[in-house]
Order: structure tokens, then C-alpha cells, then sequence
């Protein structure tokens, strides 16, 4: 908002078609579900700000009332989240948190905050900041998002709170002036913007740069972008771009850029759609131009089965359990620790834990060697567990259809300080239709960063699946008793040892599940965000 008091119009904001729209969007007037507006270098206070949006809202949907449903400032940078007075009695559990990572970690004027809620059984989080500026800063944006992924306390009561920041909500939406430069010639993209060659731009964006180096926004999605670079206009204009910034330190060169982003991370198997990405140039007042998004995003909701019970033979079947007859992970590590894997879902009651692994392999045997080694692992050792070693998870609902639309969450974790090591997320769907093992492969990331691989096969049976195994391991097989820090010229050598199934624990039957077909009722979120960009 450039530090600039808005003016008292700001209904065109709320617009999603007109000529002083840059972009797309299929959605036309829509009064949407949720409205989400992120601003940073605000100069109004939090009481005016929502207000103003209230008031904007009003006069474009006039037949619609909008909640409040929380709002957090720090200094200039806020969040501010409604919902349509329809859906506030689905609204529980709001959380509120700043990050702030100015100089030292102590100033105000970067960071960010976040508001989060559950929309009936869906958990959702809009996070809304301000990253360090200048074009060859990249590194220090990176940190500076990780830092804000580390440090928002939200999700403090969901049963994931132990997991990295993206997994633990349904839909996490990212809004802000995260001030990623395009590393382009100041004429190149002039020229570029004179003839709309937008997408040719995008190779020299930073942020795509880096995403796809999986260094910041892991797995967060993002639509084209079809719209001019959202800063540096000049002030009062959206005809020109000023490429000197003068300022006490020193003059300043800023070559147009996106630095204002909304994307979103969403759990595998939730269905959502972008339905629109465009810029506003009807607000001139800074020298950025606000950016909007809208989407449809699917919510969980309670499972009703379709099968008919009388056909349907294990529709509700207890004995039903899902089983993993071998794991091995990857871990960037030095660490002498053994692991435990530690199973999260809503699927089950309770957090189910493996035993330690008993022992450690010099390579993944040959039933789980088909999937490519990324992300240098190759020359990490490999944890081992056989089905002995691994507990049967016993499922609330024993459904196939259910647990098939659901996830297990991982987390790899010391055995004697229960530090986690990585986590990542397997997909039931596809893997649990029949009695027949599938292998599987889950890359294990910590802090926003690759850190190890999960390998191993499950299956869903009433009752275990023998495999006939040959001895696999007895060339590969080192140091059965965990002393790592071994040469491998004086690794001692053990075979696998035998296999059995475990028993679980008793659960109830009830449960919920996702909702991944969007149909005319209130399961389907509009959600529209709008991320107002300064420097």
C-alpha cells in the first residue's frame, strides 16, 4: 500500500472483470465464500482497514453479508479474512501468529502474519508477509520464508501440529510482497511487457527459479501468470515504471518484477482450482499494483458410503488393516541415533510407532531399487524394517472406499530423543483396492528441505499377505547392531531375520473423510485473495 492512506472507494478491488483488470478470471461478479485480503506497508488502522472492506464488499454484493473471522497487524503488514454469514457457525478453532524477520529477527517490517481456522472439518491458514527487497537478495528471501514456516505457531490443536507448516492444513494460501526480482535487462522487459510476452518473462523469475529448485514454497501451486509485472509503477500512473528508486543510502535500480504472489499448497487428492490470476490497475496510489487470485477448493466432509452392504463384502469389516510388510528409508544424517516411524491420520486413533529399526543396509534391496535415487541420497545408508518391526494400522472405518480417499502422514524420528529426522505424506488412493502389495516411495522433507526417502510396500487385507522372500540381504546387510559409525570394510553381516504380523488396537467406527467432487451446496469454498504489494 506504499504507506499511503487508501482512498475511500476501493469497491473496484473486490471486481473481477472490467478494463482496468490485467489477467484472467472465469468467475465473473461471484460473491465468494471466503475473502482474504493481505496488505503490507499499510498506513490505516486494523478498525479502518476492515471497515473499508466491509463497506467495499457491501456495495458490491449487496444481498450478501461477510463475517469477520480474525485479523492480525504487524506494523504494516496484516491479514484480514471474512467468511459469508451463512457459513460463521462452521467456523471454529481460530488462531492467530506474526513472524517477524527484520534486523535480527526483532524488527517488525518484514515478517509475516497469519490467521487460521477450520471451515467445519477443513483446515485452512492465510499467511500474509513481507520478504526482504532488493533483486540480489534471493538467498535471503529463501531464509526469511523459512524462518516464517518455522516460526507461525498455528495449528496448534490439529493432530499434525508436530509437522512442518504446509502440512497441517487442508489449503495453506501464501499472500504477499515476496519482492522475488526478474533477473532481466531493464529494456528486455520493457519490450516483453509492449507486446504481453508475459510467460517469456517468467524464465528470468526468481521465484519460479527457486521453486523449481526446491529451495522456498515447496509443492505450492501457482497459475500462469498473464499480467505486467506488478511493481515499480510510478505513483499515481499504470502507464509507466520508474527504474531508479532514490533514497538516502544510495540510489536503487528496480527492473519491473511479480513481487506480488498468491499461491497455494493443498494436501494430494484435495481437488482446487485457480479460477482466476490478475492484477488491479485501477489502484494507483502505490507504486505497486494489487494482485488477485480466486479459486473453488473441496472440503472434507463426513463419509457416507455409496456401495450397496449386501454386495459390498468388506464394506465394514473389521478385521480390515493396513499393512506394510517391509520399509526402508534414506537419511541425510550423521547421526548414530535408530529410527522409528511414526504413523499420523485420520484415519486411526492414536499415533502407531514402528520398533526401532534393527538394522542398517548398504543399499535398497532389489524389490524397492526400481524407483529413481534423488535429492543425493545415493551413498546414505538405508534403515531397515521387516513386517516384525512395523505395526498394523487398524483403520477407524474399515472401508476400502475411505481409507483410499484419505493419507497416512510419516515422520522418521529418533528412538531415544523422538527428534524427527523427515516427514512426507503417503496417498492411499490406488493402493489399498485389492489385497495386492504396492510399493511406494515417499521423498521426506524437513523445514522446507529434502532430507531422506521413504521406500516400502502396503497393502489392506483381513488378513497378512505371505511373501516368499529370498534371502536378499546377506551381501548387503551392515551393522545389525547400529554402530554406524563403522567402515564398511568392518560391517558385520546378518541376515533380515524372521517376519510376523502385529496386532492393533481395537477403534470406533466413525470418521470422516474428503469431499473431492465440487457440487452446487457449501461444500465448495470460492475463495478470493488479494495480496496488496509494497517494497
Amino acid at each position: 500500500m506504499g504507506e499511503v492512506e487508501p482512498v475511500n472507494d476501493i469497491v473496484h478491488l473486490f471486481d473481477n472483470t472490467g478494463d482496468h483488470i490485467s489477467g484472467f478470471s472465469s468467475e465473473g461478479k461471484i460473491a465468494h465464500d471466503i475473502y482474504a485480503i493481505g496488505s503490507q506497508e499499510a498506513n490505516i488502522t486494523e478498525k479502518d482497514w476492515v471497515n473499508l472492506i466491509k463497506r467495499a464488499l457491501s456495495l458490491r454484493h449487496p444481498n450478501v453479508q461477510y463475517n469477520l473471522i480474525g485479523s492480525q497487524t504487524l506494523q504494516g503488514i496484516r491479514i484480514v479474512v471474512l467468511v459469508k454469514s451463512d457459513h460463521i457457525n462452521k467456523i471454529s478453532n481460530p488462531e492467530y501468529a506474526v513472524v517477524k524477520t527484520g534486523v535480527g529477527g526483532m524488527v517488525g517490517n518484514k515478517g509475516a502474519v497469519a490467521v487460521s481456522f477450520a471451515f467445519g472439518s477443513t483446515n485452512m491458514a492465510f499467511v500474509s508477509c513481507h520478504l526482504a527487497a532488493r533483486a540480489e537478495r534471493k538467498l535471503k528471501r529463501n531464509q526469511m520464508y523459512q524462518d516464517i514456516s518455522k516460526q507461525l505457531n498455528l495449528g496448534k490443536k490439529s493432530k499434525f501440529s508436530s509437522f512442518d507448516l504446509p502440512l497441517r492444513f487442508d489449503h495453506l494460501f501464501w499472500i504477499g510482497d515476496l519482492n522475488y526480482r526478474l533477473d532481466c535487462e531493464y529494456r528486455e522487459v520493457l519490450d516483453r511487457i509492449r507486446v504481453a510476452d508475459y510467460s517469456g518473462l517468467m524464465k528470468y523469475d526468481q521465484l519460479k527459479q527457486q521453486q523449481r529448485c526446491g529451495n522456498v514454497l515447496y509443492d505450492f501451486k501457482e497459475a500462469d501468470i498473464n499480467f505486467p509485472p506488478s511493481y515499480r509503477y510510478k505513483r499515481g500512473s499504470r502507464d509507466d515504471y520508474v527504474y531508479i528508486k532514490y533514497k538516502t543510502t544510495g540510489n536503487v535500480h528496480n527492473v519491473p518484477s511479480y513481487c506480488d504472489r498468491i499461491l497455494l499448497h493443498s494436501l494430494p487428492q484435495l481437488k482446487q482450482t485457480q479460477t482466476g490470476y490478475f492484477c488491479n490497475l485501477q489502484y494507483k496510489a502505490s507504486d505497486h499494483a494489487p494482485v488477485i487470485a480466486t479459486y473453488q477448493v473441496s472440503t472434507r466432509t463426513q463419509y457416507v458410503s455409496s456401495k450397496n452392504t449386501d454386495t459390498e463384502t468388506d464394506h465394514s469389516d473389521d478385521s480390515l488393516k493396513i499393512r506394510f510388510p517391509i520399509l526402508q528409508a534414506k537419511i541425510k544424517t550423521n547421526s548414530p541415533d535408530r529410527f522409528c516411524v511414526k504413523f499420523f491420520s485420520y484415519l486411526l486413533e492414536g499415533t502407531p510407532t514402528s520398533k526401532p529399526a534393527p538394522r542398517v543396509l548398504a543399499e535398497y534391496d532389489d524389490e524397492l531399487s526400481s524407483f529413481p535415487v534423488q535429492y543425493g541420497l545415493s551413498k546414505c545408508d538405508v534403515s531397515y524394517w521387516g513386517a516384525a518391526d512395523i505395526p498394523e494400522l487398524e483403520p477407524i472405518l474399515p472401508n476400502r472406499d475411505y481409507i483410499s480417499n484419505d493419507y497416512i502422514f510419516i515422520q522418521v524420528v529418533s528412538h531415544g530423543s523422538e527428534e524427527c529426522y523427515g516427514q512426507g505424506i503417503l496417498t492411499m488412493q490406488d493402493k489399498v483396492k485389492t489385497d495386492t502389495v504396492q510399493p511406494f516411495s515417499v521423498v521426506l522433507r524437513l523445514h522446507d528441505e529434502v532430507c531422506g526417502e521413504l521406500r516400502g510396500k502396503v497393502y489392506l487385507s483381513r488378513s497378512p499377505v505371505h511373501e516368499n522372500r529370498p534371502p536378499l540381504f546377506t551381501d548387503q546387510l551392515i551393522n545389525p547392531d547400529w554402530t554406524s559409525n563403522m567402515q564398511a570394510s568392518t560391517r558385520s553381516l546378518a541376515s533380515p531375520g524372521a517376519r510376523s504380523s502385529a496386532s492393533g488396537s481395537s477403534s470406533s467406527s466413525r470418521s470422516h473423510n474428503w469431499s473431492n467432487e465440487y457440487s452446487t451446496d457449501d461444500h465448495v469454498l470460492r475463495s478470493f485473495t488479494q495480496g496488496y504489494n509494497q517494497t
